[in-house]
């Protein structure tokens, strides 16, 4: 049983990078935003950019031309944040305000679906055909509804219709950080456009001041019920007032002063008078009893001065002594006359003594009257004074009960003149917008025009075109020049091989036989150029064993290896090629052989020397591959080093054609082989299934000798690599027709050979 020796470990997987050798390639390598790379790849899809660009032109014209043009009329609005102040009072409803979100507000208000309503009923556009009509989704979808037994659409859905379809047409916005509003519609009848733009700016104003209107009225009604509540809480609280004072008998006087308070202001006054009056009394009770205690001075006292009754008496005293000393003088002491004028005398001195007596009795009156009156009026404060203490409490009751009354007055006062202010306000209603500039009927259709669409719309394509080129770049996973395998894989690239032109990989024979039979061909040179790097390559001159391999089948590999041995058997190196992929054997098919090939010879079953096919043209020994038998897995690997070992002997170069890695892991041949050449198809193979196989090949990894890119297309190949691998090509010579039937290979083309391989 053959043992897989290159089955690797997951760590081997996962653990697998690139080798440094490359680095310096991968650090000089262009970014991804070479303008060179990106003209490449528009290059590379320039066929699929151009449907692109063709498919928008053509579809921006077939737009315009199955579009009918719309007209758009635009009637100006401004709303303005000034409101006229006709009043003193303030308004019911304020302005909108000044911020940018106010007037945004205006902008979704006249696109809302109630004012849409509004103007369709206005213009009554349920009628109109141009709204009415339904379109051809509409129609497919009452038609289905109606096939599958629903019921068909109500009011209220075709309102919603025609609604939607109302606002399709409009347009609403505002110019710059302004306050003017552009109410805009489009329609395919400019007076239709004109008249509706101009219906939807009305409506807006009108519902502005519909809805002042209405507020100020609410505000009114409720103003009026909330009077009537007001009055009839101050009611209440007046009358509990004129309760509470009737109940505790407490009147007021002038400026709000309460009758007992201006009593005990009297009072107060009254003792002090009285006081007074004491004092004075007093003081003439005290001068009366100085004087009694003299009664020769009691003449002097100013009461009695000022009594008129005792001057009277003393003019007529002073007089009787006039008289009483004009009779002494004439008739002496003794005379009757004299005598009866001293009696008169004594009897007016009387009549005097008895009216001071009086007065100084008068004063000792007063003094008691006045003391007397000043008692009686203290008695009388401290009597109020109790009385008011009392009061007091009576009044905290009263106080609150006043202030509740007069807060109730005032608020009703403030409702009523707000109840009188609102009913003039609601008389006069201004909009917060007005008009600034009417709609007039459009005369040209608002699209651009037909070059300017169909320009921009080969510009869209074009974008498009190169939007998705740079996305189906980014998505790819395989290489298209040397410079990304290096860079991807970190190993060196050992050529670039094209596609064949004639015969290509369709015909294996001829494929596999193309460096012969074309010596002079793109193919031809590339493959030099090849062979050349390989020598180069080499680590040792002498016999060596090189396995060609791939990561997946149908990359070419097969036809690699036939036209390398090929090559190198026609330049007089002798070579064997190895048929080693026993599940395609497409080298054996492309040979045709017949003999007894490598499992044969492994199993003993046949001798080297009669398994082994020359190539009469080139001098080429081809070993053959059989369906491996039971035997042959079981003879191991020691066969195989044996059968190396006997080649090694006999021929200078031996080219295995191995199997591909990832399905069998690429054969036992890749443990004895001396170099590997790894085969990427190019723009074919996954980036993945490679860095995967170089996984599998674990520590054999250290054997490859670079990578082959193989069927390279000649035309886009220079495209993103600058054809470096392809510049020993010979393009001016043209390729011949395929030969009928091999011929031997000549002189000269084994002397271009030979000369071509030499190191």
């Amino acid at each position: 049983m053959r043992v897989n020796h290159l089955e690797p470990t997951v760590s081997q997987i996962a653990n697998w990078t690139p080798p440094s050798q490359t680095a310096t390639s991968r650090d000089s390598a262009p970014g991804p935003l070479d303008l060179h790379k990106l003209m490449r790849l528009l290059r590379w899809h320039m066929r699929m950019i151009a449907t692109l660009i063709a498919v928008m032109v053509v579809g921006a014209g077939v737009v315009l031309a199955v579009l009918p043009p719309k007209y758009k009329a635009v009637t100006v609005v401004l709303v303005d944040p000034r409101q006229p102040r006709v009043t003193a009072s303030e308004a019911v409803l304020s302005g909108i305000g000044a911020d940018a979100a106010a007037v945004e507000s205006q902008v979704e208000l006249i696109q809302s679906s109630a004012l849409a309503k509004r103007v369709i009923a206005k213009l009554a556009l349920d009628q109109d055909p141009e709204f009415a009509t339904r379109s051809l989704m509409d129609a497919l979808r009452g038609a289905v509804s109606s096939l599958l037994g629903g019921a068909g659409d109500d009011e209220a859905v075709r309102l919603n219709r025609l609604v939607y379809r109302f606002q399709t047409g409009l347009s609403v916005q505002r110019r710059g950080l302004t306050y003017i509003l552009e109410v805009g519609y489009s329609s395919t009848d400019p007076k239709q456009a004109q008249r509706i733009s101009s219906a939807v700016a009305e409506a807006y104003l009108e519902d502005q001041r519909t809805r002042r209107s209405n507020v100020t009225a609410d505000a009114s009604g409720w103003l009026g019920g909330r009077i009537d509540e007001l009055r009839q809480r101050l009611e209440r609280s007046e009358r509990a007032v004129a309760d509470y004072k009737t109940s505790n008998s407490i009147v007021n006087v002038t400026q709000g002063n309460k009758l007992i308070s201006r009593q005990i202001e009297d009072i107060t006054q009254q003792i002090a008078l009285a006081r007074s009056r004491k004092a004075e009394a007093q003081g003439r009770l005290e001068q009366v009893k100085d004087v009694t205690r003299q009664p020769e001075h009691t003449s002097g006292l100013v009461e009695v001065l000022q009594s008129p009754v005792v001057a009277q008496l003393r003019t007529q005293y002073a007089e009787v002594a006039r008289q009483e000393a004009d009779f002494r003088a004439i008739y002496g002491d003794r005379h009757p006359s004299i005598v009866a004028i001293r009696a008169q005398a004594t009897d007016l001195r009387r009549q005097i003594e008895r009216e001071i007596a009086r007065v100084v009795d008068g004063i000792r009156s007063d003094f008691q009257v006045a003391k007397s009156r000043e008692a009686a009026l203290e008695t009388e404060l401290v009597t109020l004074r109790s009385r008011a203490d009392s009061q007091a409490q009576t009044d905290v009751r009263l106080n609150e009960l006043e202030r509740e009354a007069q807060s109730d007055r005032a608020l009703y006062e403030a409702f009523l003149n707000r109840a009188k202010e609102t009913g003039e306000q609601q008389s006069l209603q201004i909009a917060e917008a007005r008009i600034a500039s009417p709609a007039l009927v459009p005369i040209k259709p608002e699209r651009p025009p037909a070059l300017l669409l169909l320009a921009a719309a080969a510009i869209f394509g074009l974008l498009l075109g190169i939007g998705l080129v740079l996305i189906l770049e980014q998505l790819r996973r395989t290489f298209r020049s040397a410079e990304e395998v290096e860079q991807t894989l970190g190993v060196r690239t050992l050529g670039v091989l094209p596609e064949q032109v004639a015969g290509g990989n369709a015909d294996l024979k001829r494929a596999v036989r193309y460096v012969i039979d074309r010596p002079t061909s793109d193919y031809a040179g590339s493959l030099w150029s090849l062979m050349t790097r390989l020598q180069r390559t080499q680590s040792q001159r002498g016999r060596e064993v090189l396995a060609v391999v791939s990561a997946v089948p149908n990359e070419g590999k097969s036809t690699l290896a036939s036209n390398l041995a090929l090559a190198y058997a026609a330049s007089g190196l002798k070579t064997v090629l190895i048929d080693g992929d026993c599940y395609a054997m497409s080298v054996t098919s492309a040979f045709g052989l017949e003999r007894p090939g490598l499992n044969e010879v492994l199993e003993g079953r046949a001798k080297l020397s009669s398994a082994l096919v020359r190539d009469a043209q080139s001098g080429l020994f081809v070993l053959s591959a059989r369906e491996p038998s039971s035997a042959a897995r079981e003879t191991g690997d020691k066969a195989l080093a044996t059968l190396l070992r006997e080649l090694r002997e006999q021929f200078e170069l031996i080219i295995v054609d191995c199997p591909a890695i990832l399905p069998v892991d690429g054969g036992s041949f890749v443990e004895h082989a001396d170099r590997i050449a790894f085969v990427i198809a190019w723009d074919e193979t996954d980036r993945s299934a490679v860095e995967e196989a170089f996984a599998l090949l674990g520590s054999h990894l250290s054997k490859l000798a670079g990578v082959v890119l193989n069927k390279a297309s000649p035309r886009w190949y220079g495209t993103f690599d600058g054809g470096r691998y392809l510049r020993y090509a010979n393009p001016a010579a043209p390729a011949p027709a395929p030969a009928p039937t091999p011929t031997p290979i000549t002189a000269v083309t084994r002397a271009a050979f030979t000369r071509r391989a030499a190191p």
